[in-house]
């Protein structure tokens, strides 16, 4: 082995480390190359004076431009005059951003604005308030259609350092969560997916007392809609932040209270509202600030407060700062632009999974609602044909076609016939006829000649007169010839008229006994017959209110399945949306990979080529040691594919 001296191996291995990102580098700005040039000219990578670029969103009337303003360096006294100008003459408690809009620090003493790379310069403040309210004008109507920010660059006089070529932040502002105009959320949309994966960071912004905006359902713009899927990406701040009075009781009374306790409580504050997971709890990503009106209006009323809660926000408001700047280094930026390609997939996977099981349930309650719907209508069926059968058995068996029926069979009774012999002219004889008379009228059945289910229930009625109604009708029948009988005083008849008369008398009360036992009879019939007709009568309109509530749990479980089927047909359709939307994002994440890999693969394979070719050991090891150390620098630039993909 040659001999190197200590200085020279350190040398040789400075300059091997010098090159060790520039792989990545390189697939970094090949991707670069396939976004447009407007994108390209705000993406500095190299540069290392290259100014912060930050996205800033939050509802609106947040205090957003506030805090824009503040972190670009505006000097707090010109606050009022700049915030009225960059509203262009929108009254105040309306969102004054038209649009996604750029701020920058202007080259020198004029307004600036640039639409569609058309730049306009003014010298006056009026003028460019009346060109902001025109550009808010056009977007509203519809007539702007952009597909980059709009910058604004404001005179250095507005700001603290006024040193011309000042470092300062680019900070890209888009309008209010959820706006109400169709055109500028589609505008927003667009300027979300091309800047957001290029943003060194983005601040969420909101109130101290509305925590709510974090919540992945209520925040709306591709790329943020899971924050939490890339947290270190994103800085939470709010403002109001110190004006709840359990806040102020916190810091007057506990002396020892500081930005890390702040932090803490706004952390639990948020898991009120949804849970953050472990990522998301660093104290280092929230900062609970305090600006604009709020603000001033604690120096000017609470003066104690003010002083013990200044010194806490201005080191919040440093730190965010300082936070900005480091995300700015090369190997940071192409960092956080992985990161979020990464994220892409995670996102997409995490949203589908929750589809698909949201699907899944969909699916199972439509099975579930499918055999129910099947209970009902089997229930419905033979309820159908229950009131059919009962109704047909009604038609069949119509009170008038009873009655008929009974009289027809009261009809067939047969006549009275005595077997005996009832010529001796005797009262004794005409006793003996009418017992006998009595006895045969008592033997009476009337039996309707119908044998169908129907006319057997009215049987089991009771349709047989009770003995005492029969003898009765006997005893009122038979009264008065037994009367005239029992009045004679002798047995034997002394003129065979007289006995041929109360013969008669006896035959015609028996006829007429009889007669009424078959109307008792008959009227015992019929009054059965009703009793079941009625009764069936109200088993119909029972079966008919049944079926009505059968119907209706039937109508109930159908409209439950168009709904399931509607649901279901919109998450299919969410699916489908979520696949197209996030297309284009996948494809330029599997693109870089791509590059990432290529660039690896090709430094890899040019460093072990050039080991083995080295005559120098000393040299051929350091060059194999470098290889270990870009292996190890891939995975840990790659160290979020497994976390995302897994």
């Amino acid at each position: 082995m040659s001999e190197m001296t200590s200085g020279n191996v350190i040398d040789y291995w400075q300059r091997l480390e010098s090159r060790q990102s520039e792989w990545a580098f390189r697939a970094w700005e090949r991707l670069i190359k396939t976004l447009s040039p407007d994108v390209q000219e705000r993406i500095q990578l190299r540069e290392s004076d290259a100014e912060p670029y930050v996205v800033i969103f939050g509802k609106t009337q947040v205090g957003k431009t506030t805090l824009l303003l503040d972190l670009m360096g505006i000097d707090l006294q010109q606050m009022a005059t700049l915030s009225q100008v960059l509203r262009g003459g929108r009254e105040a408690g309306k969102s004054a951003t038209a649009t996604a809009m750029e701020y920058r620090r202007s080259p020198d003493v004029r307004w600036g604005l640039s639409v569609q790379s058309e730049k306009r310069w003014f010298t006056s403040d009026d003028a460019m308030a009346e060109a902001l309210a025109q550009l808010r004008q056009h977007m509203e109507r519809g007539e702007l259609v952009v597909d980059s920010p709009c910058i604004v660059h404001i005179p250095g006089r507005f700001f603290r350092l006024q040193t011309t070529g000042a470092p300062g932040v680019r900070i890209l502002d888009l309008p209010g969560d959820n706006p109400a105009n169709a055109q500028e959320q589609k505008h927003v949309n667009q300027m979300a997916k091309t800047y957001l994966p290029f943003a060194d960071l983005v601040l969420l912004i909101g109130r101290g007392d509305d925590l709510s905006f974090l919540q992945p359902e209520v925040i709306t713009l591709p790329g943020i809609e899971d924050w939490q899927a890339m947290p270190y990406r994103f800085r939470i701040v709010t403002t109001y932040s110190y004006s709840a009075q359990s806040v102020k009781m916190l810091i007057r009374n506990d002396p020892a209270s500081d930005i890390t306790q702040l932090r803490q409580r706004l952390i639990e504050q948020i898991e009120r509202f949804n849970r953050l997971s472990d990522a998301a709890k660093d104290l280092n990503l929230y900062f609970p600030l305090e600006f604009g009106s709020s603000w001033l209006s604690m120096a000017e009323n609470d003066s104690a407060l003010y002083a013990r809660v200044a010194p806490m926000v201005s080191s919040l408001r440093n730190e965010l700062l300082e936070q900005i700047a480091a995300s700015t280094s090369p190997l940071g930026r192409l960092r956080s632009t992985l990161d979020t390609h990464l994220s892409v997939k995670y996102i997409q996977e995490k949203k589908t999974a929750a589809i698909e099981r949201e699907l899944l349930g969909l699916q199972k309650q439509q099975q579930e609602t499918e055999n129910t719907l099947k209970v009902w209508a089997s229930a419905v069926t033979q309820t159908q044909e229950k009131i059919n059968q009962t109704d047909k058995l009604l038609k069949d068996n119509a009170l008038s076609a009873s009655q008929r029926l009974i009289d027809k069979a009261a009809e067939k009774v047969a006549v009275l016939k005595l077997q005996g012999d009832y010529s001796s002219e005797k009262c004794t004889t005409l006793h003996r006829m009418i017992a006998d008379y009595c006895s045969e009228i008592k033997k009476i059945q009337l039996a309707v000649a119908s044998q169908p289910a129907y006319w057997q229930k009215v049987a089991r009625k009771n349709i047989e007169p009770t003995r005492q109604a029969v003898q009765d009708i006997l005893d009122e029948n038979f009264s008065a010839i037994r009367y005239t009988l029992n009045d004679y005083w002798i047995d034997t008849y002394l003129s065979s008229a007289n006995f041929l008369s109360d013969k008669n008398s006896v035959i015609h009360s028996a006829d007429r006994a009889k007669a009424e036992v078959i109307r008792l009879w008959t009227s015992q019939w019929k009054a059965a017959a009703e009793n079941v007709w009625n009764e069936y009568k109200s088993e119909l309109t029972n079966e008919w209110m049944t079926l009505d509530v059968l119907r209706g749990e039937q109508n109930k479980s159908l409209r439950q399945k168009t709904s399931l089927e509607q649901q279901t047909a919109s998450h299919e359709d969410e699916l489908e949306k979520i696949a197209t939307d996030s297309q284009e994002d996948l494809a330029r994440c599997e693109q870089f990979v791509h590059f990432l890999d290529e660039e690896y693969l090709n430094t890899l394979n040019e460093r072990l080529d050039s080991a083995f070719q080295e005559r120098d050991d000393c040299d051929a090891l350091l060059q194999i040691l470098s290889c270990v150390a870009l292996k190890n620098q891939r995975e840990d630039l790659m160290n979020l594919t497994e976390k995302y993909s897994g």
